[in-house]
């Protein structure tokens, strides 16, 4: 087979990814928005709703833009956000490493295993009441939270991933004399961080909706706590205004993760 036939037949045969046009790959995610506006104001138009139970669209965009132009609420933003990245960071560090202890090492696998599965099963929503106790409303206490929510994500993808990883590579690392950390942490780690880089996407969401929930319950600050201000004085148009940053920033911290992931794993 000539190099001319081999480029051919590697054309032929190479997955097609992002082949839509510019025009849909913007086009149709604005039509299931348009669909789902175009729903929201019929509904309320046809049971002839109060604003209080359902706020037409335009009264959310008039409440977002309110909100927008409000230094408090951007205030709101930086409190959640802070709370979010300080927790997530010390998770995913620490679920990463304690992953790949438990997946190198049999005696610590032995010994942390069953508590691992006793915790990750309780959700981190159950905590709530006691981290109010323990920290009030402090930035700590959903610090701490956030952690415990991404920990578990991330030490159960990092242990899974680590020994799925090659057999060969660890044959090669101990060729050439490697040490046991080293292989673990420079060499395997570094072979399952594509699955472990998607665990950590995933487990930002399980954290920004912990923060959001915490704040519902005990906060002095933060997005849950200007979304709880705005039930109790019946401004339903603020509420979903709320909820419609909520959505946009968890959204906008995955993609964050995301170019973050592909970023190093391109530099990996």
């Amino acid at each position: 087979m000539t190099s001319k036939e081999a480029e051919a037949l590697g054309k032929t045969t190479r997955p097609r990814t992002g082949s839509r046009h510019p025009l849909q790959r913007i086009g149709l995610p604005l039509v299931g928005v348009v669909l789902l506006i175009a729903t929201w104001e019929v509904t309320v138009w046809l049971n002839d709703l109060d604003s209080i139970v359902m706020p037409r669209p335009m009264e959310v965009l008039r409440a977002l833009g309110d909100l927008v132009v409000s230094g408090e609420f951007w205030d709101d933003v930086v409190v959640s956000l802070t709370e979010f990245g300080s927790g997530y960071v010390i998770g995913v560090f620490a679920g990463v490493v304690v992953g790949v202890l438990m997946a190198e090492f049999s005696v610590f696998r032995a010994t942390v295993h069953p508590v691992v599965e006793a915790l990750r099963f309780i959700v981190p929503f159950a905590w709530i009441p006691l981290v109010i106790l323990w920290f009030g409303t402090s930035l700590l206490g959903k610090t701490l939270l956030v952690a415990y929510a991404t920990f578990f994500v991330m030490v159960v993808s990092a242990a899974k991933a680590m020994q799925q990883v090659d057999p060969t590579l660890t044959k090669v690392g101990r060729m050439l004399g490697m040490s046991r950390w080293r292989l673990a942490f420079a060499v395997q780690l570094r072979a399952a961080a594509p699955t472990i880089a998607s665990s950590a996407r995933a487990a930002a969401a399980i954290a920004w909706i912990a923060v959001v929930a915490a704040e519902y319950v005990g906060a002095s600050a933060g997005l849950g706590v200007l979304i709880i201000n705005a039930s109790t004085s019946l401004q339903t148009d603020v509420v979903i205004a709320g909820m419609v940053v909520i959505g946009l920033v968890g959204a906008g911290v995955s993609a964050v993760i995301g170019w973050l992931s592909r970023s190093y794993l391109s530099y990996v």
